[in-house]
């Protein structure tokens, strides 16, 4: 692996296994101060253990390091310093006073030798808030590169653009970019809204259908006992049934008992009427 391949695949290994808050190539403060390849902190509200971590990827560029004394300058920030090198490249005994070393090899990273932690009670203020706003940028470049790819690359184009035209241009493409997500968004809400209603369309068209299956069921009933009084099969149709009641009626207006007994209750009818008149004397002459 190159340096930098290097460094940022030590870095996923400490945001894996070990839960540390991680940052690459950072500068810790303004200008001209220390910038480690890797920098982690512990989430732990009790202890507060910064790590430095000095990527090596040949021994020339690492003897000149410990050379110049480069890996100390981390000190001021940093409870512990460690080395981290492909395997083979530096030897236990050749390491710094103090300083640990964890190695890549096929398998992944081991951890040779431990750093000597030394005290530290807090950072910089300069380097909190370094570590805080150029820290949250990275994250969200990474996170967005690992989960979003298409929308890291425009976020990142979009950087750059600002950094190469001024921040007018960047924020006329933020806004852009904000407009495009809330039409998106909004979209989406239009398309759950419909389906919605069309939910809403399917559960009072079941409805609907429920009840005419319930009144055909009825209405089928009805007819299958009109059919047999008629002297028709259970099953008979609308036409049938239509053609037994018409005869039936016509049987009956020619059947001629059936005329007596018509004939009987229409003089029936007009005696109770002339026994029910009241007499034209008793109302003066007058008939009612």
């Amino acid at each position: 692996m190159k340096h930098d391949e290097l460094a940022n695949d030590l870095a996923q290994h400490l945001r894996e296994r070990t839960g540390r808050i991680v940052w690459t190539d950072m500068q810790l403060g303004p200008v001209g101060s220390p910038r480690p390849d890797a920098y982690s902190i512990e989430p732990s509200f009790t202890k507060f253990r910064p790590m430095a971590y000095e990527v090596k990827v040949s021994q020339s560029d690492y003897r000149r390091d410990i050379t110049a004394g480069k890996w100390q300058t981390y000190l001021p920030f940093a409870a512990g310093v460690i080395f981290a090198v492909p395997a083979g490249l530096v030897e236990r005994s050749a390491l710094p006073e103090g300083c640990g070393l964890i190695v890549r090899n096929a398998d992944g990273w081991r951890t040779i030798k431990a750093p000597t932690l030394r005290p530290i009670e807090t950072l910089p203020h300069t380097a909190w808030v370094k570590l805080f706003i150029d820290g949250m940028r990275r994250e969200v470049a990474r996170l967005l590169a690992e989960k979003r790819p298409e929308l890291a690359d425009e976020w990142s184009m979009r950087r750059k653009i600002g950094q190469r035209l001024g921040n007018d241009v960047r924020n006329v493409l933020d806004d852009r970019a904000t407009a495009e997500n809330r039409y998106k968004h909004e979209t989406q809400r239009l398309l759950d809204v419909t389906e919605g209603i069309s939910k809403e369309v399917r559960e009072q068209e079941q409805r609907i259908r429920q009840r005419m299956e319930r009144d055909s069921a009825a209405i089928d009933a009805v007819r299958a006992e009109l059919a047999q009084a008629l002297g028709l099969p259970a099953n008979a149709n609308v036409g049938r049934i239509q053609m037994a009641a018409a005869e039936q009626a016509l049987r009956l207006s020619q059947d001629g008992e059936v005329q007596g007994l018509r004939h009987a209750l229409s003089m029936t009818q007009r005696a109770l009427s002339e026994a029910l008149s009241v007499p034209a004397l008793a109302l003066g002459g007058q008939a009612t």
